[in-house]
């Protein structure tokens, strides 16, 4: 098995939607995303902060994964996004609309990154993935993002989420898992409500058939703020074996794990993100 399809089938397993294990709602051969949601526009705030993963794969750009530029520089992401990835491999894109060719001279360069040191898919006894702890990580660009790119804070762990709270999600993931998959060619949001807190799990409700889905993986859950977009959650997968995107989706709680963000920016010699409190 050559190195990308080595590639595309772990991503397969760790990311999407659809079976997937630590339910970060996955990548595929294709790129997933937003299920049931709106597709953004150049005028949207999310728009402005959340990037693709971009590959080349058989002559085409393929899209991986989802993350959220937190600072000029710095992207958070989930580490099952990029733990089996060489850094050459990918560039990061920022955009409604996922380009039609895949131009590294129109892409922005990844200097590095740095994944949690104490990720862990956690499986059945039949080796079915039912979770996973510690999935998040940061990625550095080779250079500040352009200037129509905004980065967003993150919410500090001061301030607590409460449960039925709506969130604003949004990936370069599936459109639709179900018989035929539909793959979406850009950038797509919903609504969710938040169901509950599970340590450093948030756990988002998609049985009105919106959610994230395969391909959104490591993409942003966002608070809508008075100071506009707050980051709360990082895509990470479906919730107890769904084997849909229509069912629980899981977030990895991002105000849990601010030292490591911090540490980890500070390490690949980045801008630090800001962390804010609301009241």
């Amino acid at each position: 098995m050559n190195k990308i399809s080595l590639l595309l089938t772990v991503l397969l397993f760790v990311s999407g939607c659809a079976k997937n294990e630590t339910g970060n709602l996955n990548i595929s051969e294709n790129n997933s995303a937003i299920i049931g949601g709106t597709a953004a526009t150049a005028k949207d705030l999310v728009t402005h902060s959340t990037v693709s993963f971009l590959m080349e794969y058989q002559g085409k750009p393929l899209s991986l994964c989802t993350g959220t530029l937190i600072s000029k520089n710095m992207i958070l992401t989930a580490t099952h996004c990029l733990e089996n990835l060489g850094e050459g491999i990918m560039a990061v894109y920022i955009g409604e609309k996922l380009p039609e060719v895949f131009d590294r001279s129109k892409l922005l360069k990844v200097a590095g990154w740095v994944t949690h040191p104490h990720y862990k898919l956690i499986e059945d006894q039949n080796r079915v993935p039912i979770t996973g702890v510690n999935d998040v990580a940061v990625l550095r660009l080779a250079d500040e993002a352009p200037a129509s790119a905004i980065p967003v804070p993150i919410l500090d762990p001061k301030t607590s989420l409460q449960e039925g709270q709506s969130l604003l999600l949004a990936g370069y993931g599936l459109e639709s898992e179900l018989n035929v998959p539909v793959y979406s060619t850009g950038l797509n949001y919903v609504h969710v409500p938040l169901a509950k807190i599970v340590d450093a799990i948030l756990v988002t409700d998609q049985t009105n058939n919106q959610g994230a889905c395969s391909g959104d993986s490591g993409g942003p859950a966002f608070l809508e703020t008075a100071q506009g977009l707050v980051v709360v959650g990082i895509t990470r997968g479906p919730h107890d074996q769904a084997q849909d995107c229509r069912h629980y989706g899981e977030y990895t709680y991002a105000s849990k794990f601010k030292s490591f963000i911090l540490k980890a920016t500070a390490q690949l010699k980045g801008e630090a993100p800001k962390f804010v409190t609301l009241q």
